[in-house]
């Protein structure tokens, strides 16, 4: 009996329909695999055709081809190497399926379905799949093969491999269970897990309990960048041996893809299995999913080493936050062949990370690719790169070269800008070498105050009652300028909206609103504040930054950002974010209670008054922010459902479209809110 294995794990950055590219992807994969002298590659789920085809999963005529494609990647898969890989599976019954199919050299030699389907935060794979029942197995043809589809386990010469898919790992009554008592060896986990702050400690935890708990061989892998347009996938890959980690990998990767590889004692982790063996079926024939495989493993390497037990360091949140919002944005400007991004800076926070960030992304996008391929894939959005001078630094190269073709800023001056802004706006535009401009709108607003004063002669705007309207002018202009620079240039235009303003609506539609993607639209206020901090006096760590002779990527202009109470310019008094709403800390508890924990008003003070930090503010000012807050959110839906895309990077999301939907016309919570502060007021007397 074989006592090792050599597992690989590959993350993919597919693109949604793009089958050709996605296979190109997978080749190169199977080929570093090899080289690796793998006996068994994994890939992540739903990565042939991609994972977000969302609707195009209805597509019958498109998903009939599909098993041919499998047939084709086979012909890739060497001899005594075995590939799994995500497809859909759509059956003759008209039910289609979230699957894996198990390749050898010219052969799909089994189809395992996925049970459990994801239908929360962001997931609505029910919209699509049908799950499948556990226990059962059919046959099918597949591509002109006979092939056993369902819920398998696969004997391979005495190897015994299962698979959990994804979500299947995250359900209590996860298939792990039953994997354990057919005396599985291997339990392999393709997934497409989105990526979200803290959301890695979870997949650790499974992956290392699947381990223990079934005597078995876990290995992880998931998809890698921002494949569809909002979610942004990690690229995570692990492998547990007898309940320890023996392989973690660097997330976040700017690579296409990323293959690595363990060795793995099968026969620790069978003598683990015989600690508790006593659920165990001695069954071994197909009625039970058990698969026999006519497949020749490679002859054991004897003198190979195993992979040790390894450690992985607790992520920093800001450093995964930029990590994961820079590989989005360079994903954006390179699947969709444009030149870059154009960025109304303001000199406030929000502009300056969005700015710093596609700074960012370039700087790593190099490093991982190099300057060749780096330069190849800019020309491909119509930017001609100049050759490198003699003696030129790369950073250099790319600051006074590249930024000013990849990145063009604008800071739009008001009768109410102040020269803290616009000095701050210069100074970073010029740290990251962006191409800037500076111009003034009031022309164009006067323009647009006389239009209505003309109308009205006897009756002109003004601040007293007219508040809202004046400054959402101001906002407005600045649109079509900017537009106009992305249009000419070929740039797509970011907005620069937060999740804690976004979901209060606390932006201008058509302004500062307007944008072809929100970078930070799934970021809080007071992180987006913290990040500005990070990044000037520690720095982004970078991937490979000895090419470039640093270990972070430091922002010294950041200091006149951070040095500033966040502010709209929009009115001729004083005006601050934070005194238009309330603290953004106590914003940003109350969003993350309220769509997490999805409970009312009333549920939501009860939560804060037993939160310490929350506390201090007393029973009478939470519930006033508390109203404050469900005020804003329920008008405002409006706003969130044509807010520009943006990345998944907290827990929680102010998209619609992806995360939480809620009525554009309610009741705005009236009751709730009326019984909130009626609990509120019965708390006096215990005060």
């Amino acid at each position: 009996m074989r006592h090792t294995l050599t597992l690989a794990t590959a993350c993919i950055n597919t693109t949604p329909l793009d089958i050709d590219g996605n296979l190109s992807l997978m080749r190169e994969a199977i080929a570093e695999a090899k080289a690796q002298q793998a006996d068994l590659l994994l890939m992540p789920e739903l990565s042939l055709t991609g994972y977000g085809c969302e609707d195009m999963f209805f597509a019958a005529d498109w998903l009939e081809g599909v098993p041919e494609d499998l047939l084709t990647l086979s012909r890739s898969v060497p001899a005594q190497m075995l590939v799994a890989v995500g497809f859909p599976l759509l059956i003759s019954g008209g039910q289609l399926y979230n699957a894996v199919a198990l390749l050898a050299s010219n052969r799909i030699l089994g189809v395992v379905c996925k049970q459990h389907l994801a239908r929360n935060g962001i997931h609505y794979e029910p919209r699509w799949f049908t799950p499948w029942p556990a226990g059962q197995v059919v046959q099918l043809t597949l591509a002109g093969q006979r092939v056993p589809v369902g819920d398998l386990v696969f004997d391979v010469q005495g190897v015994r491999l299962g698979f959990e898919i994804c979500e299947d790992s995250w359900v209590a009554a996860r298939p792990g269970r039953k994997l354990y008592e057919r005396q599985v060896d291997v339990i392999l986990n393709p997934s497409a897990s989105h990526f979200a702050l803290g959301k890695q400690q979870a997949r650790r935890h499974f992956v290392l309990e699947g381990s223990r708990a079934c005597g078995a061989v876990y290995a992880y892998t998931n998809l890698l960048g921002c494949e569809a347009g909002r979610a942004v996938y990690d690229g995570d890959a692990m492998i547990a041996s007898n309940g320890e980690l023996v392989l973690a990998t660097d997330r976040l990767s700017f690579a296409p893809w990323q293959v690595h590889s363990a060795c793995v004692d099968l026969a620790v982790n069978r003598a683990q299995r015989l600690l508790s063996s006593q659920a165990m079926q001695p069954a071994c024939d197909d009625a039970d999913g058990i698969h026999q495989v006519e497949f020749a493993w490679a002859p054991e390497r004897h003198l190979q080493p195993l992979s040790q037990a390894c450690q992985v360091a607790v992520e920093d949140a800001h450093e995964v936050a930029c990590r994961a919002v820079a590989l989005g944005l360079w994903d954006w400007q390179r699947k969709t062949y444009t030149g870059g991004y154009a960025l109304s800076l303001s000199g406030g926070a929000d502009s300056a990370l969005c700015g710093a960030l596609v700074y960012f992304a370039q700087v790593q996008a190099l490093l991982s690719l190099g300057e060749a391929a780096y330069a190849a894939t800019l020309a491909r959005g119509r930017i001609q790169l100049p050759a490198r001078a003699a003696g030129q630094s790369q950073l250099d190269w790319l600051h006074q070269a590249v930024m000013p073709q990849v990145l063009c800023t604008v800071y739009q001056g008001s009768d109410f800008s102040g020269s803290v802004t616009r000095s701050a706006a210069a100074g970073l535009a010029a740290a990251v070498g962006a191409a800037h401009y500076d111009w003034s709108i009031s022309e164009l607003v006067a323009g647009y105050l006389k239009l209505i004063n003309d109308l009205t002669p006897d009756d002109p705007l003004n601040w007293q009652r007219d508040d809202l309207a004046l400054q959402n002018i101001q906002a407005r202009v600045r649109a079509p300028g900017v537009w106009l620079l992305a249009n000419r240039y070929n740039k797509l235009l970011i907005a620069t909206s937060n999740l804690s303003e976004a979901s209060v609506g606390y932006c201008t539609m058509d302004g500062d609103t307007s944008g072809v993607l929100s970078p930070i639209g799934g970021i809080s206020k007071s992180r987006v504040l913290e990040i500005n901090r990070y990044i000037l006096e520690q720095g982004i760590p970078l991937q490979d930054g000895q090419a470039l002779g640093l270990d972070r990527l430091r922002l010294p202009a950041m200091e006149a950002i951070v040095h500033q109470a966040p502010t709209a310019e929009l009115r001729p008094v004083e005006q601050t974010d934070e005194g238009d709403l309330m603290p953004f800390v106590v914003l940003d508890t109350i969003r993350r209670i309220s769509q997490t924990r999805h409970v009312t008003p009333k549920g939501v003070l009860q939560i804060l008054l037993r939160t310490p930090s929350m506390q201090a503010h007393g029973v009478g000012q939470l519930a006033a922010w508390i109203e404050r807050y469900y005020g804003l959110y329920c008008r405002n839906q409006w706003k969130r459902e044509r807010i520009a895309v943006s990345f998944h990077i907290e827990s929680d999301s102010a998209d619609p479209k992806t995360y939480r939907r809620f009525p554009v016309l309610s009741s705005q919570l009236k009751r709730e809110l009326v019984q909130m502060r009626a609990f509120a007021d019965s708390l006096a007397g215990e005060r």
